[in-house]
This record gives C-alpha cells, structure tokens and sequence, in this order.
C-alpha cells in the first residue's frame, strides 16, 4: 500500500478482516458528508444493497498530532520532531481507534450505510 501525500479522494483496499470481509479506506478533505451521499448514489444506481456496505469515519484527520506530525516529517531537520508528534497522537488516538475496531467487529453482519459518529 503506498500512499503519496495521504492521496485524497482515492480509494485504498487494505485487504481482507478476520471474517474475511474487503476493507477500504478513504481519505477526504472538505465535507465528509459528501462522501456518504456519493457512495448511497452509487448503490442506487448498482441495486447494490445497503445492508453490504458499512462506512465507519475513524476521525483519525481531526488530530492535531498526526496532522502537525505529517507535517514536519516532510522536512529533513523537523522529523524527529515529526515522528513524536504521530506518536503523541497514535496515542491519543488509539482508544478511539481500539473502540471503533471493537464496535465494528461486533456488529459484523448488520453493516449499513448510515454516517457513523466519530467516538
């Protein structure tokens, strides 16, 4: 997987769960609402289901850590500065992540469309 400057509005399949489900991600600048509009047109046209697709927003853009992170890792004497700053956030972080992971694995089988609400 090779993401070039966090390649907005590209789809990235990051391959399969335990239970053997394809899982996706996406990065989106702007109005995430969007995205859940886009994607419930997308089914209509395709007659796809929406009971088969589960969109979950990790809110992993909204820290400032790993934004201002990001940041300096771009820059050759501010890396080190850079990768402290991800780890604050990673660990800041993880107990969303940790509880979104969780929540999502245990309604496996009753995914559906509806905009999830960041932890």
């Amino acid at each position: 997987m090779s993401i070039k400057k966090n390649d907005p509005g590209k789809v990235l399949s990051l391959g399969k769960d335990a239970r053997g489900n394809d899982v996706y991600a996406l990065s989106v600048k702007g109005e995430r609402g969007m995205v859940y509009r886009l994607v419930n047109s997308f089914l209509g046209l395709y007659g796809i289901g929406e009971n088969e697709l589960s969109l979950v927003d990790s809110g992993a853009g909204d820290n400032f850590y790993l934004l201002a992170g990001l940041l300096f890792c771009r820059f050759h004497l501010l890396a080190p500065l850079g990768r402290y700053l991800i780890f604050c956030g990673v660990k800041k972080h993880y107990g969303r992540i940790s509880q979104l992971t969780f929540d999502v694995q245990s309604r496996s089988g009753k995914s559906s469309l509806t905009a999830e609400s960041k932890l």
